[in-house]
Parts: structure tokens; sequence; C-alpha cells
């Protein structure tokens, strides 16, 4: 019982920042129609690479937190 808590508590921190990731995609994209001239300034390499480093941190840090909750849960 224990560990299914803990199970989906880390699967819903998964789902969490993957929508927190595809909302930002969004603004992003959203951001570059509107602002113009903007996409020609954000084709540099180590944007690309901050914003994939981002990203990544938002989905490890929400899956963190949600195996944390169900640590909190399950105790």
């Amino acid at each position: 019982m224990r560990a299914s808590i803990v199970w989906w508590s880390t699967i819903s921190g998964v789902l969490l920042g993957l929508f927190i990731d595809a909302t930002l995609i969004g603004v992003a994209l959203l951001l570059s129609a509107i602002v113009p001239g903007g996409p020609g300034r954000l084709e540099h390499r180590w944007l690309t690479v901050a914003g994939v480093v981002v990203l990544v941190a938002i989905l490890v840090a929400m899956t963190v937190l949600g195996y944390l909750e169900g640590q909190l849960k399950a105790s």
C-alpha cells in the first residue's frame, strides 16, 4: 500500500512537470509569433541549450516534489 502511494504521487509529479513544460513551450511559441524579429534573435545555440536545461529541471523538480509528497502521505 505504501509503495503504491509513493508511486502514484511520483507519477502525478511527472505529469504536472510535463503540463508545465507544455505550457511554457506554448507561451514561448505565442510570444515568438507576436514579437517582431524575436525568432531571429532566439536562434543561438546557448539559448536553446539553456531552454532545454530549464525544461528538464522543471520536470525533475516536479518529480522529486511528487515523490516527497508520496513519502509524506505514506508516513
